[in-house]
């Protein structure tokens, strides 16, 4: 008894030590990410609007789990909406929606300085290997919302990607931040479907070991 004890013990440890592996990677999986870059200004969702900025996703593609994007309310007085969307890329600028990924009264962001704000779909959704996809913010109605951006481009999947606003159209990443202007400050977690499964097998694992000691009791 005492040595079954002790197997099962053994077994136990060994998958929590998979799991505290695991978990980590699951949720590491940034595939573009500038939010703690120095800002360079901002544009008013509003006036400039539609505003939208691309990322791209690796070749193991994954399941989108939110998005964050750094906001600030300039007119508190002003209540208003935004959208924010999920699009796909026609060529180089935005193309059709493809899901809601929530909205945010002004009346919920900060007017004392830029803050994130996060994003996420009501359900799973599983983004294409090696794609381009636009994180799209609109006004809904009449607010004072700016979305910030940056010239930096040394974050995750920075540089290689677009922004674009109605009033100016689409900016590649690496031209804008050349006139002092850059991307909008987002960060995009796609967890990799490899680390996923990693977990859900480890807690199968774990499910398996614990009925197993049941039994044998």
């Amino acid at each position: 008894m005492l040595s079954k004890l002790l197997r099962q013990a053994s077994l136990c440890l060994a998958f929590t030590s998979l799991l505290a592996v695991a978990l980590p990677a699951a949720h590491a999986g940034l595939v573009y990410n500038n939010l703690g870059a120095t800002a360079s200004g901002s544009d008013p969702v509003y006036s400039y609007g539609p505003l939208a900025n691309s990322f791209t996703t690796g070749a193991d593609g994954g399941t989108l789990r939110g998005v964050q994007a750094l906001l600030m309310n300039l007119g508190p007085d002003v209540v208003g909406n935004v959208q924010v969307n999920l699009l796909s890329s026609n060529g180089a600028a935005p193309g059709n929606t493809l899901l809601s990924l929530g909205s945010l009264s002004s009346a919920d962001i900060a007017s004392s300085g830029f803050q994130s704000y996060s994003f996420a779909p009501t359900a799973a959704y599983d983004l294409a290997a090696n794609t381009t996809y636009w994180v799209q913010i609109l006004a809904a109605d009449l607010n004072a919302i700016q979305w910030s951006f940056t010239s930096d481009l040394s974050g995750t999947g920075v540089a290689g990607e677009s922004s674009n606003s109605a009033a100016f159209g689409v900016s590649p990443n690496t031209s804008a931040a050349l006139d002092g202007f850059g991307p909008y400050q987002m960060a995009v977690e796609v967890p990799e479907p490899g680390s996923l499964a990693l977990v859900s097998l480890g807690l199968v694992a774990v499910v398996f070991v614990r009925r197993r000691g049941a039994s044998q009791r």
